[in-house]
């Protein structure tokens, strides 16, 4: 099953890949079984997604872009960055823009609810818990190392999706613009986000950074191919 899972998917996301190529919207046809394994994969995401942002942001770089080889890094960042300009809940606006990605509007509702639903019936149940059992000993512990822990794959995450879009020296100055804007200035996100875009447009536009970033773009997705080998 778990192997005509993968084939599903791996049909669904050569169609996606080709299309795009051709300048077309994601594919609005994706198979049964192609969207029952989406729905089933960030319904796993979303069930282990443990922290937030960052555990999610990893998860999803573990199983679509180093596992299945659906989406790159390239696309992860994509997404993040755009849905930081967005109000609201920035991991579930992630899903959903992948999951148009990958099947396109149909794909993206049953991402997002996928990826919701393990987390709305959790806080279901410890509302349950916390009105009808007294209060638990050694849970504040608990809570601080669980935050310890979150903060280290916050920084790992970071960490591999910087070594895979740096591409020179001027997206790592801006890089640690954003960063000492955010911590030592205390900046609005979506303002950073904007001036960083800003920034991008006057010193990153120039025919040859152009050509370079898709070029890059091109070779990091796997053709049909090299994902069956």
């Amino acid at each position: 099953m778990e192997n005509r899972d993968e084939a599903g998917i791996s049909a669904a996301t050569d169609a996606v890949q080709t299309q795009a190529a051709a300048g077309s919207p994601p594919n609005k046809g994706l198979t049964i079984l192609g969207l029952l394994t989406l729905g089933w994969v960030f319904l796993r995401i979303g069930a282990m997604a443990f922290g937030g942002l960052g555990a999610a942001l990893a998860l999803i770089e573990r199983e679509w872009v180093e596992r299945r080889q659906a989406l790159t890094a390239a696309d992860v960042t994509e997404a993040l960055t755009y849905t930081k300009l967005l109000p609201g809940s920035t991991v579930a606006q992630v899903v959903a823009y992948l999951g148009f990605k990958l099947g396109g509007w149909t794909g993206s509702a049953i991402a997002t609810i996928a990826f919701v639903l393990p987390a709305a019936i959790a806080m279901i149940a410890l509302a349950a818990v916390y009105v009808a059992a007294p209060a638990l000993p050694n849970i504040a512990p608990a809570l601080n190392g669980l935050t310890a822990a979150i903060v280290g794959i916050l920084l790992a995450t970071t960490y591999r999706l910087g070594k895979s879009n740096f591409r020179n020296p001027l997206m790592l100055a801006i890089t640690l613009a954003a960063f000492g804007a955010g911590v030592f200035l205390d900046i609005n996100m979506a303002l950073i986000v904007m001036a960083a875009g800003l920034m991008g447009i006057l010193l990153l536009s120039s025919p040859a950074n152009s050509e370079k970033q898709s070029s890059g773009k091109a070779s990091s997705k796997p053709s049909g191919k090299e994902r069956q080998r």
